[in-house]
């Protein structure tokens, strides 16, 4: 056993030394080729980063082509919302986040959906409309035609959206801005400081309220306007194109901006009762 295993170490010894000599007889023919390795990965992944610097050239220019266009991913419509390069040098991926309108259980909210999708193996799809809608198309996401009523819907309901979202976050402030008028109106009773200020408090208080139920009122709008675009948009596309819809009659986008404008002056009015009274106690 012991012989056996001192042959074992001499046999392993002696390859050792016979591949010794072979390195150092041959050793400027791997440094050659270990050169040669590294040039080849180092010109290899100078070629990928510069191919994904003209990916990101052209992932820019689409973007730009199809941001906030309307989209119908499986039944949801939306709007694109971004397309971004990720992934690594070796396998880029494009990522789409669409904005699409959702049924959670009977309220209809916006939802961030995000899709990966694997660049086409020829750029030049990326370089002109057309392409981007046929490459998108393949992986999912359909451009609806700009002028189509179900594109108009869309973005009528992306706005409907935004409306209601900035009605309820007025709401909130409209109560913080009535608080504040309130806790002042209480102390200027029987303060000499701060009497002459009450009948301009008083004004806001009518004002917010006033205010208050045009945000509610609006609030409402959105909702429903939201619920029959989105029965509009959820009957089959052969019904749809047969109903009598006048988006132009249902939605009037002016109106959200007469609103921001009413809601911009009350927050300017409150801040002019707010120096009032700090004028009168100081």
């Amino acid at each position: 056993m012991a012989q056996l295993s001192g042959s074992g170490a001499g046999c392993g010894c002696l390859l050792s030394l016979i591949a010794l000599g072979f390195l150092l007889a041959y050793w400027p023919l791997f440094l050659v080729l270990a050169l040669l390795v590294l040039v080849i990965a180092g010109v290899s992944s100078a070629v990928m980063e510069q191919n994904r610097r003209q990916l990101q050239v052209l992932v820019e220019l689409a973007e730009q082509r199809v941001r906030n266009d309307p989209c119908q991913v499986q039944k949801c419509f939306g709007v694109i919302h971004s397309i971004s390069l990720a992934g690594d040098l070796a396998t880029p991926r494009l990522d789409i986040r669409c904005w699409m309108l959702v049924d959670n259980a009977g309220q209809l909210e916006g939802e961030d959906r995000r899709i990966s999708l694997s660049p086409p193996a020829e750029r030049q799809p990326l370089r002109i409309g057309s392409g981007i809608r046929r490459w998108l198309a393949a992986g999912g996401i359909t451009l609806l035609e700009d002028l189509s009523v179900e594109a108009k819907a869309t973005r009528a309901a992306m706005e409907c959206l935004r409306e209601r979202a900035w009605t309820q976050d007025a709401l909130s402030k409209l109560e913080e801005l009535h608080s504040s008028v309130v806790d002042t109106l209480a102390k200027a009773k029987g303060n000499e400081l701060l009497e002459s200020a009450i009948p301009q408090l008083q004004e806001a208080l009518r004002v917010f309220k006033a205010e208050h139920t045009k945000l509610l009122q609006a609030t409402s709008s959105a909702d429903e306007m939201l619920h029959k675009l989105h029965d509009f948009l959820s009957v089959p596309e052969g019904i749809r194109s047969i109903l009598n819809f006048d988006l132009d009659q249902l939605y009037d986008p002016a109106r959200f901006a007469e609103l921001e404008q009413s809601f911009a002056e009350v927050v300017v009015l409150n801040e002019t009762f707010r120096q009032l009274s700090r004028d009168a106690l100081a």
